[in-house]
């Protein structure tokens, strides 16, 4: 098992902050900066890196290890987004602290402490002149806290690899499941009037009525959808807006709905469903209304007995010294855009802890992320070489 001495402990530590100080916050989306300084850190190191642009001024990142045959093709994944600071912290967000065995700063869990300890995983390979057969690369990818502009420009030609792991926190835990998200904007359009004068309202909450009780009906059949390991699908409507004033007939009403999804649901079948429900619940009486899914990211997963989870178990057990068994993860991410998109068998395991994502004060464990560069170093050295 290799170990982290003082010197690369220290530099690790070093590198992330670093990456803390670069701020990357979105919204706006602000990733240039961070972008640039992994750039310069791979091309410093001699590390084959490109510069993606995605949209003005916000770059993903991609490098290249290449081995000397046709071994495994690794990926290693990060987004170098944060989310936006808010109030309320005890020390400036982008000026790490460190203190009681922990970096604070945006970003430190949510997970530019993942994205450092790949980074010094790769930076490792190449300082060790490590010899293997497969290629690593490593994708860090902007625009993860919000539609994921990045890693959809990253696979609209298609990509390849024989396995995927991102560095979401999950405490080192590996994390071979989580749940998908779809969003919706229902709308209703009215006619505006004086309350006043107008006998027969054509109102958009009128309307918006019929169709919230259809949704609340379908919700139970929903939750009824399960899965082994995640549990249960559901589906909630989480905001609701509608008229202008109190004596104006309502010309517009929108709500929007969350869907959690299991794996194996399909995009189609579920807005079909939903569009079947209000339909039903009002024994076919026509309303206007407009779904627009604004957002569709699908739930992975991977099997507890596949070669990659096996082996990255091995290896969180041997480096942490604990039992490792497969856990899930409650939190969508980049996984399905390897998984369900590309095919590749994608598992979620990194340094940081999911709780300390988007808080303030936010703070990743300095020794889960020394941990983390090892197990990273570990299984591509183990699976560029299969």
């Amino acid at each position: 098992m290799y170990q982290l001495n003082n010197k690369q402990q220290n530099e690790l530590l070093e590198l992330l902050c670093a990456l803390i100080r670069n701020k990357s916050e979105n919204p706006p989306g602000e990733e240039q900066q961070v972008a640039e300084f992994i750039y310069t850190h791979f091309k410093r190191e001699n590390i084959e890196v490109e510069l993606q642009e995605v949209a003005p001024g916000r770059p993903n990142v991609i490098a290249h290890l290449k081995g000397t045959g046709k071994g495994k093709h690794l990926l290693f994944n990060g987004h170098i987004d944060v989310v936006p600071c808010g109030c309320g912290w005890s020390s400036e967000p982008f000026d790490p602290v460190i203190k009681d065995g922990k970096v604070f700063g945006r970003g430190a869990a949510d997970m530019k402490s993942g994205v450092a300890a790949m980074m010094y995983a790769a930076t490792l390979l190449t300082r060790n002149k490590d010899q293997f057969s497969g290629e690593l690369t490593l994708i860090f990818n902007v625009d993860e806290e919000r539609i994921n502009l990045g890693m959809l420009h990253y696979i609209k030609d298609g990509i390849t690899a024989d396995y995927a792991i991102i560095g979401e926190p999950t405490s080192l835990d590996v994390c071979i499941a989580h749940k998908g998200v779809s969003r919706y904007n229902l709308s209703t359009k009215g006619t505006a009037g004086h309350a006043a004068k107008t006998r027969y309202p054509d109102s958009a909450i009128a309307k918006m009525a019929k169709i919230l009780p259809a949704l609340e009906h379908h919700r139970y059949l929903v939750e009824e959808i399960e899965h082994p390991l995640l549990g249960n699908a559901s589906m909630i409507i989480t905001t609701i807006k509608g008229g202008t004033a109190p004596n104006i007939v309502p010309q517009h009403c929108d709500i929007e709905i969350d869907r959690r999804l299991i794996p194996g649901e399909n995009q189609q079948e579920i807005e079909q469903k939903i569009h079947q429900a209000i339909a039903d619940y009002n024994e076919q009486e026509l309303i206007e209304y407009e779904l627009d899914n604004y957002l569709f990211i699908p739930a992975s997963d991977i099997s507890k007995d596949h070669e990659l989870t096996v082996l990255a178990l091995d290896a969180v057990s041997r480096f942490t010294k604990r039992d490792a068994q497969p856990q899930i993860f409650e939190a969508t991410c980049e996984a399905p855009f390897f998984s369900v998109t590309s095919n590749i068998p994608t598992l979620i395991m990194g340094p940081g802890g999911l709780a300390q994502a988007h808080i303030k004060d936010e703070f990743v464990e300095i020794k889960e992320l020394y941990l983390a560069a090892e197990i990273y170093y570990d299984l591509a050295k183990d699976i560029l070489n299969k």
